[in-house]
């Protein structure tokens, strides 16, 4: 098609980049160089655990974590290693991420919006923000993105990597309305490093898959021990303190259990200097870790992960992972969604990810002090291939506006099928599915809106289509498409139909809660029609004249044969057909739909009890204290309450209740909690604490301090359902922990 994004500015929002990069441009901000925009915002002493962070801004957005070099590379990588989706575009890198200080990096809201404010004055066609936190449009980032994108500037986000948690685990800024999220596949060939395991058997080659947020590179240029903690299921999965001494090793551990971080945490606790987790499922495996995590700590296939733990149960066996060294193979899992993907939809149940691409073990650059290039996993990778297509294809159709930009993007993604199905997976987890760049650009026809969120329709007769009184009352929704014919020479001859797609809960059949969704159908060999989401159109035929614009109307019914009361998340594709006058070949493009199969006002908010959860715990031994009956409180106490969320949540209140009238005290410290995200055991975000004195606040602003009187008193944890009223009690889950007492 010849473009390669000349003529476009994209500016990067990230941990900064190595611009003396050979494959980067090797420049910064001379003539010629594809860095022309940009400035560091954090400097390299940013510690978000410090009282006070230190913030000293370098003269240049030199990477010192590896992240946005990564980023830059998968942009405008100009090769021979790595070739950039859009080599040829200008390029700004406005740093807002740190250098790891024992772990520890990050940043915050404040400076985050000074980088992306800053990308937005310089005039960026896009803004590529590989970065997320919160699950609400409200956040102050998702606010500000939200008003860029009116402001006709394309910004391009990515869902985030908490997919291990299941359903409604997108984060901010993606989720706001306008922002293009995004959803990772894995890569079909995996570009990794080699991992040398050697013993007395021989020695034999792993693919070593590292996070994209790791800040150290797993490199060991010599023989390094590997162990298995011993123990039981827990020490195995890496979810225990280990009762040995593992300094100087590598651990080996299962994946399942708890979260990347805490298998980490635990390893590193033990003296570990590095982690090889493998998966527990089949395939490829790409973890995702948080800038706490202070030791390297890559991913593995069950294969290999079969084959190391057999080497070790034999004896004695060690890892080498030379610095720099790089293999190609294939991978089991190309082109499916990645499974640390994040999975939509959002709190308040819009469609996300809008598109999906490659994210699973992507090689590109790193910084040259880091070894140059590195293969990484996360949406985090997949983002910046979707800010590339756009490029292209603005500089292919210059006079195309955001939300053409949008919809031209998302309605010729290509769907995924699910091989254990046979059906489409989700929307939910794919978005429209795979991002298809040249049908984007050829397109001649565009859809309003690309996708259509159903919410939770409530349960009548289909109105306003007679054909339809016989389904009886079903739970649906009625949408109108636009469909704009931009050929000015040709008619549009289009018709419709309906793919279905996966279903997904997160109640099994037996009534409990998995933070790993069950998918419907589950044995394709009897599926009932009932059980899939169903399209209808009384207009499912059209002929649109050139240059023409005509509605079709669409009534979509939610899948009768599962219950409510397992909370199954719904959607698929409406497939539309494509014929131009005098052109024997016909194209398709779609709209994807999703919805919620039950009354999402009446879900529970709160953790299921399985997880343990709310607890009242001391948070030196962080052992639960089951007996409140003796447990005396005071200003110097070590308590706290953990809780956590299944879905998130618009206000959670956690006061102190006096036990003999039952009226609130206060708030608790930290006890006033708006737009809270889900939780989940691998989550980046596991639970929340909020600890427990005799200091309350009487204000929801949490100003006005007091002490509570010495008595009987309770917690109680209020979290407000989906879509509930503030003021209405019952809108509100409810939580009471036992008495104890106040001195």
């Amino acid at each position: 098609l010849g473009v390669d994004g000349k003529g476009i500015k994209i500016g990067i929002v990230d941990s900064g980049v190595d611009y003396n990069h050979p494959e980067l441009g090797g420049c910064w901000k001379t003539e010629g160089c594809p860095w022309q925009y940009g400035e560091d915002f954090i400097g390299d002493k940013y510690n978000e655990a410090d009282a006070i962070p230190i913030i000293e801004p370098n003269p240049t957005p030199m990477d010192c974590a590896g992240h946005g070099t990564h980023v830059s590379g998968i942009l405008a990588g100009r090769g021979p290693q790595v070739r950039g989706v859009a080599p040829g575009a200008t390029f700004g890198m406005y740093r807002v991420f740190s250098c790891p200080i024992n772990g520890e990096g990050g940043s915050s809201d404040d400076i985050l919006l000074q980088g992306i404010e800053a990308a937005f004055e310089d005039g960026h066609d896009i803004i590529n923000l590989s970065l997320g936190g919160g699950a609400w449009s409200e956040e102050p980032v998702a606010v500000a993105c939200a008003q860029i994108v009116q402001q006709g500037v394309v910004v391009v986000a990515a869902l985030g990597n908490d997919g291990a948690g299941g359903l409604q685990t997108g984060s901010a800024p993606a989720i706001a309305r306008g922002v293009i999220s995004v959803g990772s596949v894995d890569n079909w060939n995996v570009t990794s490093k080699p991992g040398i395991i050697t013993s007395a058997q021989g020695t034999q080659k792993i693919a070593l898959s590292m996070p994209g947020d790791s800040k150290y590179p797993f490199d060991f240029d010599s023989d390094t021990p590997l162990e298995i903690p011993a123990g039981g299921e827990d020490s195995i999965v890496g979810c225990a303190n280990y009762t040995e001494n593992m300094s100087g090793k590598i651990v080996v551990v299962k994946r399942g259990g708890c979260t990347f971080n805490e298998k980490a945490l635990y390893a590193y606790t033990a003296g570990a200097i590095g982690v090889i987790c493998y998966n527990n499922v089949a395939g490829d495996m790409s973890p995702a870790v948080s800038n706490s995590v202070p030791i390297p700590f890559v991913g593995i296939s069950d294969d290999d992960g079969k084959h190391v733990t057999d080497t070790l149960a034999a004896g004695k066996a060690t890892v080498k992972a030379p610095k720099g060294a790089r293999e190609i193979s294939p991978s089991k899992t190309g082109g499916q969604i990645s499974l640390f993907s994040s999975i939509g939809p959002s709190a308040e149940l819009d469609m996300v990810p809008l598109i999906s691409a490659p994210g699973g073990n992507i090689w590109s650059t790193y910084p040259q002090k880091l070894g140059s290039y590195a293969s990484l996993s996360g949406t985090s990778m997949a983002t910046p291939y979707i800010s590339g297509t756009v490029a292209l294809l603005k500089q292919a159709r210059p006079d195309l506006d955001v939300r053409a930009i949008t919809r031209l993007l998302v309605s010729n993604g290509k769907p995924i099928t699910d091989p254990a199905t046979g059906l489409k997976t989700t929307p939910f987890m794919s978005g429209a599915g795979l991002v298809n760049i040249y049908d984007a650009i050829k397109s001649r026809v565009q859809f309003d809106p690309p996708v259509l969120s159903l919410n939770d329709s409530k349960i009548s007769h289909i109105q306003g289509y007679s054909k339809l009184e016989s389904l009886g009352s079903v739970r649906w929704a009625a949408r109108t498409i636009s469909i704009h014919n931009t050929d000015s020479k040709k008619s549009l001859h289009l018709s419709l139909s309906n793919a279905a797609a996966n279903s997904l809960s997160m109640i099994l059949a037996n009534g409990s809660f998995s933070y790993s969704p069950r998918t419907w159908p589950a044995d394709t060999s009897s599926v009932s029609e009932d059980t899939l989401p169903k399209v209808y159109s009384p207009n499912a035929e059209k002929t649109i004249g050139p240059g023409k614009t005509c509605s079709v109307t669409v009534f979509i019914v939610a899948p009768k044969g599962l219950k409510d009361l397992e909370s199954w998340y719904y959607g698929g594709f409406i497939n539309f057909t494509l014929q131009w006058d005098g052109e024997k070949t016909t194209s398709t493009q779609v709209v994807s739909y999703g919805g919620y199969n039950g009354d999402s006002t009446i879900q529970d908010v709160l953790s299921p009890p399985s997880d343990g959860l709310p607890a009242l715990v001391d948070t030196v031994t962080g052992e639960p204290v089951n007996d409140l009956s003796t447990l005396v409180i005071d200003n110097n106490a070590t308590k706290a309450i953990l809780f956590g969320l299944s879905i998130p949540s618009r206000l959670v209140e956690i006061m102190l209740v006096d036990a003999a009238t039952d009226k609130s005290a206060g708030y608790m410290v930290q006890g006033y909690n708006e737009y809270l995200a889900r939780t989940c055991p691998e989550c980046s975000v596991p639970y929340v604490g909020v600890p427990l004195t005799k200091t309350v606040f009487t204000d929801s602003k949490l100003t006005n301090v007091t002490q509570v009187p010495a008595g009987k008193y309770h917690v109680r944890i209020r979290a407000l359902r989906p879509f509930g009223d503030t003021s209405v009690d019952s809108d509100y889950q409810v939580w009471n922990s036992g008495d104890f007492t106040i001195a």
